[in-house]
């Protein structure tokens, strides 16, 4: 029975940032979240709610199994939210740089509100461009499987394979 990342209990907000300025932000938001677990990203490498709660379900699972590869829900979140084998990836493709305009902040343990500012992300946005979806790492061979309206779930399945590649 696959479960529904829609059921899983994550706290997603999003907040836009002048260049140079998301690092600073996310170690304010590290500082004033103690006690719970968030997980401060690029926006342009999260594609809507559906991707956060599914991560965040297959890093709970993996946890509970005792197949993780991190001690922290937060980082094994990171870790299924890009898509990737290896943590050094998964910060390198999701984290902020000087060049993120669009700071996400998923709350997945305890609880937090980032305040002012800060809006809920959507549960459904516009059908994500190629180029942000390349940069992701999905290739045109695999955007050429689905129709437009589709192309997000991709990224759904990206997430779901870090299982098999990280044995």
């Amino acid at each position: 029975m696959t479960e529904d990342p829609q059921s899983t209990p994550v706290d997603i907000w999003t907040t836009k940032v002048a260049r140079g300025g998301a690092k600073a932000l996310m170690e304010k938001v590290l500082e004033e979240s103690r006690g719970s677990e968030v997980l401060v990203v690029d926006g342009d490498m999260v594609f809507g709610t559906a991707h956060v709660r599914s991560a965040a379900m297959h890093a709970a699972k993996a946890i509970a199994e005792g197949k993780n590869s991190s001690d922290s829900l937060a980082m094994e979140t990171l870790l299924y939210a890009s898509g990737e084998r290896q943590l050094s990836g998964a910060i390198r493709k999701m984290s902020v740089r000087p060049e993120t305009e669009r700071v996400v902040l998923a709350v997945v343990r305890g609880r937090f509100s980032p305040g002012e500012g800060w809006t809920r992300l959507p549960e459904a946005g516009p059908a994500p461009d190629r180029a942000r979806l390349a940069r992701f790492g999905v290739t045109e061979t695999e955007m050429s499987t689905v129709s437009e309206d589709r192309l997000t779930e991709l990224v759904l399945e990206k997430v779901a394979a870090v299982d098999v590649i990280k044995k």
